[in-house]
């Protein structure tokens, strides 16, 4: 949760940094990632204390194991303190991407996901000299590679040979004017991943209830699902700089263009890619040690989901790159908010919990909620009217 939320505060901030590098204005860029900092800092503070003070009261919400719960606390509580680092990084790499600087993020990533991988192999089953810590290895492995990842961030700042930059006299020139303007784009965003967390929780919530199969399926789609997220939200975060860029330079007819190509892309490439999921999904299953129902019950999710992926990618391109991209966050917000509570969550709980319905059928109930993004959304790209210069 506390990722999304630092997801919607640095997806904010990117507004207006691709509309200031649009213009190459480097003093304000600044300006905007010290201010953003603050509310990610204040966020990161907030799941701190419910990760290290209260972590079992929150654990039992998700489970009633008291082996999973103590488990879990021994987790929460070290990993409790990787939220200030994870806020900061993801500032950062949010940066500079908008700023065309991906390859940056993407190697310091990279690293620290290498680290972390061969932290969890040490600590978890004590190789070597390390000693078997199982849960709480983790834990110190997730802390490891968070805190070297913020420390490589503060290398390529103080190297000051990218766009952006940090001075500790920034962080005393706060801005309450800018900072409104600024979180009157940046609220809706984070307020929208958050509101969107809840409701993912409540989805799993949902199929911890249904029972065990439920649970295991939900996991392997997700998975699968998180590939796709990971790809397609690349595309997403170029929109927000190649579309933010122009319409901060008031190339309105240029941003639309450059918009509408790349959606056409997302419709090719995820088409090709859940017509790619179906054909391999017999092959894919086969990778997990899941009896035959489980099996039968993922492979038919599998393919529903697949199918359902061009419709999916369009949303996350549509609505998280391009129509935020122009400041756009609102409708954005009340888009996403209404079709998640008023639609896909009451039909799942229906499907799961009263209907008593099969996995695939519950994940057929989750449709109706991007059919109608889709077509609103479209609506609103068509308009033009999510196209403004938000710098003026």
């Amino acid at each position: 949760m506390l990722m999304l939320v630092t997801f919607g505060a640095a997806s904010g901030a990117g507004v207006f940094i691709s509309q200031y590098w649009g213009v190459k204005d480097t003093k304000n860029i600044e300006k905007t990632i010290v201010h953003m900092l603050f509310v990610t800092f204040s966020a990161a503070f907030i799941f701190f204390v419910i990760l290290f003070f209260i972590p079992g009261q929150t654990l039992r919400l998700f489970s009633k194991d008291a082996s999973v719960v103590s488990m879990g606390i021994s987790y929460s509580t070290i990993v409790a303190f990787t939220v200030f680092f994870t806020s900061f990084s993801f500032v950062m790499a949010s940066a500079l991407r908008t700023v065309e600087k991906a390859k940056i993020p993407m190697y310091i990533s990279l690293v620290a996901l290498g680290i972390n991988t061969l932290g969890n192999y040490l600590l978890i089953f004590g190789v070597g000299p390390f000693p078997k810590l199982g849960v709480a290895g983790a834990a110190i492995a997730t802390l490891t590679s968070r805190f070297i990842e913020f420390l490589l961030y503060l290398f390529v700042l103080y190297q000051k040979k990218t766009p952006v930059k940090i001075s500790l006299r920034s962080f005393l020139k706060f801005d309450r004017f800018f900072f409104a303007k600024m979180m009157k784009i940046a609220s809706p965003v984070i307020a929208n991943e958050f509101m969107w967390s809840l409701g993912m929780a409540v989805y799993s919530l949902v199929f911890a209830r249904v029972g065990t199969a439920a649970i295991a399926t939900r996991n392997i789609v997700s998975t699968i699902e998180s590939f796709g997220f990971v790809f397609f939200g690349g595309i997403g975060s170029a929109a927000v700089v190649i579309v933010g860029s122009e319409l901060g330079k008031k190339n309105f007819e240029l941003a639309f263009k450059s918009a509408k190509r790349l959606l056409r892309i997302t419709l090719i490439i995820s088409s090709l890619a859940g017509l790619a999921i179906i054909l391999l999904s017999r092959i894919i299953i086969r990778f997990y040690n899941i009896d035959d129902f489980i099996r039968t019950t993922a492979l038919l999710s599998i393919i529903i989901v697949a199918a359902a992926l061009p419709i999916k990618m369009l949303n996350a391109v549509n609505l998280v790159g391009v129509l935020r991209s122009g400041g756009d966050t609102r409708m954005v917000f009340l888009l996403e908010i209404s079709s998640l509570w008023l639609i896909g969550v009451p039909l799942v709980i229906l499907g799961g919990l009263i209907f008593k319905l099969s996995v695939p059928a519950i994940y057929i109930m989750m449709l109706p909620e991007e059919l109608f993004k889709l077509f609103v959304g479209n609506l609103r790209f068509r308009s033009r009217k999510w196209m403004r210069n938000v710098i003026e």
